[in-house]
């Protein structure tokens, strides 16, 4: 069976709706609650232009066949099978090989572009009392901020900053960076993955409450955030699970990195190793335990989990706590005895 015409004959849009989640939007992107773990906020993101789906919230992600193994519990022969007995919703549309592969291609970073934005949106931070606000109430100090590169993207002027830095408008559409409803991290923190001094991956976070999706990324593989900014010396290292986790923990001088999700530990063993110390401090839920149980599984001996008080979901919450760092300190303190 030819997979990818049975995939062409089925957009993913239509295939995630007939499974009952609802997808705001018409666009190029559109964004639904995930139907894989509890949430309100709306982190489920399909891609219309790459046919691909990836939860922001769970690190879930794939085609449509990935879909519907993971709705529906089938292996990968039954979700083909099933996908083929549905109707089609798109009439059959012969493409070349050549067609077909560039339909589905995400564009690779472009480190050079992505260094221009994430200066310029440093800018902008400093520029945003109300971004500087949004931070400090997360925890997170300015001179923190720009040290890890962060910034602020109002909504309006990137296009104007990118072609006066001289890059050209086919380079900044096929970028990522802009939606058909403008700057797609418009309103949001913005946090960039750098390595060797240039960005190759960003992701943004919503300051404005109740606002969705909450979180945003460039297409793409995912890195583990911050790790390489940790050197290989380094002998340990505290791996959380979310974006605001790590930034605490960078505020209060404690080497840290980011999984960004309970999925894909596999990836992220890999990214570590070498490293002869680590501390999982994940979320205090199942799916951050059971993320902390497979990783230290993966990682072995070497790996020592940091359990949260009860009342703690997360690490980002010590950041209101009058002894936040020393808590975690203490309960850091206490992994690496547990583990001797």
């Amino acid at each position: 069976m030819d997979i990818a015409a049975l995939k062409e004959r089925h957009t993913l849009g239509e295939v995630v709706e007939a499974a009952g989640v609802r997808l705001r939007g018409r666009g190029r992107v559109r964004q639904g609650v995930c139907p894989f773990h509890k949430e309100t906020e709306g982190s489920f993101t399909v891609y219309g232009d790459s046919q691909r789906w990836y939860c922001f919230g769970c690190g879930e992600g794939g085609d449509a066949l990935d879909f519907i193994q993971r709705s529906e519990g089938l292996s990968l022969p039954e979700a083909i099978r099933r996908l083929d007995a549905s109707p089609p919703t798109t009439a059959p549309v012969r493409h070349t090989t050549h067609e077909r592969r560039n339909r589905i291609a995400v564009a690779p970073p472009d480190p050079a572009l992505l260094t221009a934005v994430a200066r310029h949106y440093a800018g902008e931070l400093r520029r945003s009392p109300e971004a500087r606000d949004y931070l400090a109430s997360r925890g997170v100090g300015l001179d923190t901020a720009l040290r890890l590169g962060l910034g602020y993207a109002p909504g309006a002027g990137l296009r104007t900053a990118l072609a006066a830095a001289g890059f050209a408008a086919r380079r900044v559409r096929e970028s990522g960076l802009l939606t058909e409803r403008g700057e797609r991290f418009a309103g949001m923190i913005t946090i960039p993955e750098i390595a060797a001094g240039r960005v190759r991956w960003l992701a943004g976070r919503a300051i404005e409450p109740g606002r969705t999706p909450r979180f945003q990324a460039l297409p793409g593989p995912k890195p583990v955030l911050g790790l390489g900014r940790l050197g290989p010396a380094l002998p340990w290292a505290v791996v959380t699970e979310g974006v605001f986790d790590w930034l605490l923990l960078c505020e209060w001088g404690i080497p840290a990195c980011a999984a960004l999700g309970t999925q894909g530990m596999e990836r992220v063993a890999a990214a570590l190793r070498g490293r002869r110390h680590v501390f999982l401090a994940f979320d205090h839920d199942a799916a951050g335990r059971e993320a902390a149980a497979t990783l230290g599984g993966l990682l072995g001996p070497r790996a020592a989990v940091v359990a949260l008080p009860d009342g703690v979901a997360d690490v980002a919450e010590l950041a209101t706590h009058p002894h936040g760092r020393r808590i975690f300190l203490r309960l850091l303190e206490r992994a690496a005895r547990a583990a001797r």
